[in-house]
């Protein structure tokens, strides 16, 4: 075996050879089935990219499990990212018709999207 990703794909294919009658019970039964979930997954190649901002960041102080958390939160493509949710139209007659003073409508606008977006 060279990797971890072929090891666990081994697994697998033994664990659904025929002569493992029991194989569809118990609580390996669903650890199989996660494995096999997670094989299922695209393999992530390495970044330079990633290795440089973490490299980057160690030399700054940063710790590197730190580092390596946020290099990974910045390469996440927008796409997967949660999508920004805005004001409703709703929510913007409600602002207007309120007697705010603007720091206050500021105040309760940016409660808002906050209560939306965490």
């Amino acid at each position: 075996m060279t990797d971890l990703r072929q090891a666990a794909q081994s697994v697998v294919d033994r664990w659904d050879s025929p002569k493992w009658e029991w194989r569809d019970q118990g609580p390996t039964a669903d650890l199989m089935a996660d494995l096999r979930k997670a094989l299922a997954q695209p393999e992530q190649e390495p970044s330079q990219w990633r290795d440089m901002v973490v490299v980057s960041l160690v030399r700054e102080g940063i710790n590197k499990h730190k580092a390596r958390e946020l290099a990974d939160h910045f390469a996440t493509p927008l796409a997967a990212q949660r999508p920004w949710v805005g004001l409703t139209d709703e929510d913007r007659r409600k602002f207007a018709a309120a007697q705010y003073g603007w720091e206050d409508l500021l105040i309760a606008a940016e409660t808002k999207l906050k209560e939306r977006n965490t």
